[in-house]
């Protein structure tokens, strides 16, 4: 049980380091939980300073926490499902950071970068799905929300084969498909305001 908790906490508490608070404190001296739509992730970080660079800078970092997240996982619990574990654990980190009174991001740029080194294929669905609902003129939370919406599904369609072309860790292709699901349910909790955008209210 010790590799799993350790993985698991090590995830969680590499995911909650507070990117978007600390920078746009130091950039801006405002505190992004109380500013414009109080999320703490890069999208409200490039909002509240009204700097993309911000944003951008707020987005790699977040990122780059996936990536450590996954390799931490897979030390304490060797193979894939160490590394699992650990991405999960940092995306509710990031999310839910004990830090900032569990008020934190998104998860998507955590997510990407951790699904970078383990399905380089996930991250490629979601783009090119991303794009198309931008596209058709989405917002850019509606867009994330359709893209985490029906990426899992596409998953589920493709050939093994096509998965593992693009899988970087090896591990079972289910695996992957279970990994997705469970990280789509995490980002779809963060999205409560995109689901108002795209569900039109009574008597639209």
């Amino acid at each position: 049980m010790l590799p799993y908790f350790l993985s698991f906490l090590s995830g969680y508490l590499v995911g909650s380091f507070p990117t978007g608070y600390l920078l746009v404190k130091q950039q801006s001296n405002v505190d992004i939980t109380k500013s414009g739509s109080g999320n703490a992730g890069a999208y409200n970080a490039g909002l509240v300073t009204g700097s993309k660079r911000i944003g951008l800078v707020v987005g790699l970092i977040d990122g780059l926490k996936g990536v450590i997240a996954v390799l931490l996982g897979g030390y304490f619990l060797p193979g894939f499902l160490g590394s699992a574990v650990g991405i999960l654990a940092a995306v509710i980190g990031h999310n839910y950071p004990v830090w900032l009174k569990f008020k934190g991001g998104r998860g998507l740029a955590t997510a990407c970068g951790g699904l970078i080194l383990l399905s380089g294929g996930y991250v490629i669905v979601w783009c090119m799905i991303w794009t198309v609902m931008k596209w058709q003129k989405q917002t850019i939370l509606g867009s994330n929300l359709l893209a985490t919406l029906a990426t899992p599904v596409v998953l589920l369609l493709l050939p093994g084969r096509s998965l593992e072309a693009v899988m970087v860790l090896q591990g079972d292709v289910t695996d992957i498909r279970w990994l997705g699901l469970a990280l789509s349910l995490l980002l779809l909790l963060r999205h409560s305001e995109a689901w108002k955008e795209i569900i039109p209210k009574k008597g639209e």
